[in-house]
């Protein structure tokens, strides 16, 4: 009964190397950075959420690399995250740029402010149903 029930036949147990766990988070990351620029849910609050997505996309990306070249999944990760990053960043400078005109007396500031009314009061229900 002395027989050895090794496995791994006194080899240690091979582990996932770091650089592929980080690069599957770059993908990750930028996907779901993609999908918050692209549905933004209504929300002033998600905006910069693919903008930090997309950074964090970014360095996870970098930090797979460990010295040696990009893995398929690094660059992929890498191009997801810069696209999430950069559709954030115009995204939430197109909303600052809009909050910012309305408080103008403009044309396109009327126009943006009579734009948000209408939209509000199309998506607030009205005062006497369901009361």
């Amino acid at each position: 009964m002395g027989e050895n029930y090794n496995s791994n036949k006194g080899m240690l147990p091979q582990t996932p190397n770091t650089g592929s766990f980080l690069a599957f988070w770059s993908v990750l990351l930028g996907g779901l950075g993609l999908l918050t620029d692209c549905l933004p849910l209504f929300s002033i609050w998600n905006l910069p959420a693919g903008l930090i997505f997309g950074l964090t996309g970014i360095a996870l990306a970098i930090l797979s690399k460990k010295g040696k070249p990009f893995s398929h999944q690094a660059q992929l990760g890498l191009i997801l995250s810069i696209i999430s990053a950069v559709c954030g960043l115009l995204l939430a400078l197109f909303i600052i740029f809009v909050y910012d005109v309305m408080d103008t007396n403009t044309p396109l500031g009327l126009y943006f402010r009579q734009v948000f009314e209408a939209t509000t009061q199309a998506l607030m229900p009205t005062g006497g149903v369901g009361r």
